[in-house]
């Protein structure tokens, strides 16, 4: 078995493919695979993978007609021979040691799951989102959901899954659903026998405006799967009494616009409702008791 597979769904990424796959086989840790799943790309993204993959023979490539991001990481999983699995967006790079601290740590201290950090990137600078500080264990439930962020930093792609833990638990993407990471993450972080956390390695994460949840054609469906995601991991804290800061929570967004500009955002949660003018200005909150 070799020691960590990475799935990397593609789809219409020419513009950021090459440095991706250049930041993932100029790893550290050399005893991995590469899993380059095409996602009816109509651009040279295909080709791309394919000059890559008659270089370096760890880069395995499948394909499959447009069906999202989630179907491709679950075909990612189901072909995955790697002891640890890991995860990476066609657009986003890695430290070159980023891979070999995640997994040597996760193997020191027998973890499922071992978890680095992140930096944003954009155009004018990059901000770093998630920066933790030691190597630390956490075996405890909330303790877990706290480090890791969850729910409001469900990064699936910062982290590295023990294999035989995922299909334990038989955990897989919600088939279709935009905001597949945040389930996805939540229930791998609870169900995990410890987590590690990982200092001094970064995945860098690519603001990128024409990305899938930014252009997606149907808002509706953006707004639908972002509340169905919120409502899955609502009712996982409720169902295991776990805690959060209540405005990671947020069960219902609304947005009022008048030509192009935003006059009225509304967040409801379980028991109130604020209302935000121009999306910034707290001036309405109405409570509801049981």
């Amino acid at each position: 078995m070799i020691k960590l597979s990475i799935i990397v769904p593609v789809y219409n990424a020419e513009e950021f493919l090459e440095k991706c796959l250049t930041s993932l086989v100029n790893q550290t840790i050399k005893d991995v695979e590469i899993i380059l799943v095409d996602d009816g790309s109509t651009d040279r993204s295909l080709e791309i993978c394919k000059a890559f993959a008659a270089a370096d023979s760890r880069i395995r490539i499948f394909e499959q007609e447009n069906s999202g991001q989630s179907v491709a990481r679950n075909l990612g999983l189901d072909n995955a021979i790697g002891e640890y699995i890991a995860f990476a967006d066609s657009d986003d790079w890695v430290d070159e040691n980023f891979y070999e601290k995640l997994y040597k740590a996760a193997i020191r201290n027998s973890a499922d799951i071992a978890c680095g950090s992140v930096i944003r990137e954009k155009k004018s600078a990059g901000k770093i989102r998630v920066n933790y500080k030691e190597e630390k264990v956490y075996l405890k439930a909330q303790e877990k959901i706290d480090a890791a962020g969850v729910p409001n930093m469900c990064y699936v792609w910062n982290k590295v899954y023990r294999a035989g833990f995922l299909k334990s638990i038989d955990l897989r993407f919600v088939n279709g659903m935009v905001f597949e990471d945040t389930d996805f993450v939540t229930r791998a972080i609870y169900y995990s026998n410890k987590i590690v956390t990982v200092p001094n390695t970064y995945y860098h994460y690519w603001t990128n405006e024409n990305s899938t949840v930014r252009t997606m054609r149907s808002s509706d469906k953006k707004r639908l799967d972002s509340l169905r995601s919120k409502k899955l991991v609502l009712e996982f804290f409720e169902r295991h009494k776990l805690t959060s800061n209540p405005k990671n929570l947020v069960k219902k967004k609304d947005c009022v616009k008048f030509m192009g500009l935003v006059i009225l955002k509304t967040y409801e949660w379980e028991t109130k409702k604020v209302y935000y003018l121009f999306g910034l200005i707290p001036i309405l909150e109405k409570v509801s008791y049981a």
